[in-house]
């Protein structure tokens, strides 16, 4: 897919459609989202270009407003998990231009309209026997701070998904009056989201093991 560029458009666009329609599926069904979601963006640029080019010009006009509102929403943060004494990583991810585009297909929607347009991620350095209580921590401190959407709550902690998938996600009232993803997470399970199986084995005995086995 990253040599695609060098095919005529005919087997561009014909690998694309394979690639979206078999591979990117099948990497997220192995729980490998560094590469799924790199073969789902590779695909749409070949199949979707115009799209393609304008949501990824969007993304960066409006990087300056997701700078502030990260900013403004992760000084209080910090000063409560630093209170607390965790350890922990914070950054703000933008979602993937593929993921975007099916968010506003779906919702009929502009980039403006998309309030998940990027998350914040909070990544503990916990224990194994302190993950899930720290990432509860974390969770209840955030959403004392900012006012939570309920629908929009996922505790994959309590039961991971059959990929080995473990976060928890909240949506949250944030600064300038925007709704801001945040997904608390250990840096085990940051690691077994993004390289799946392959990061997997490093840890036995997890909870979702026999899940991924399977």
């Amino acid at each position: 897919m990253r040599t695609l560029g060098s095919m005529l458009p005919s087997k561009q666009y014909k690998i694309a459609g394979e690639t979206l329609y078999i591979y990117a599926p099948l990497a997220h069904r192995l729980g490998l989202f560094a590469i799924k979601t790199e073969l789902e963006d590779l695909s749409f640029k070949y199949e979707h270009p115009d799209t393609y080019d304008n949501i990824k010009k969007q993304i960066a006009d409006s990087e300056e407003q997701r700078n502030s509102i990260f900013d403004k929403f992760a000084t209080p943060v910090r000063a409560k998990l630093d209170a607390m004494g965790l350890k922990y990583d914070m950054k703000a991810r933008v979602k993937s231009v593929y993921s975007i585009w099916n968010k506003m297909r779906k919702q009929n929607n502009d980039l403006d309209g998309i309030y998940d347009l990027f998350a914040i991620r909070i990544i503990l350095d916990s224990t194994l026997q302190k993950e899930k209580s720290d990432c509860w921590l974390a969770y209840s401190l955030i959403t004392d701070m900012y006012q939570p959407n309920p629908s929009r709550m996922k505790d994959w902690l309590s039961i991971p998904k059959s990929n080995g998938y473990e976060s928890l996600h909240t949506t949250v009232y944030g600064p300038d009056n925007k709704w801001v993803e945040v997904q608390i997470r250990t840096k085990r399970m940051d690691l077994v989201a993004e390289k799946g199986l392959a990061a997997h084995w490093k840890y036995k005995g997890i909870k979702s093991e026999s899940n991924l086995d399977t």
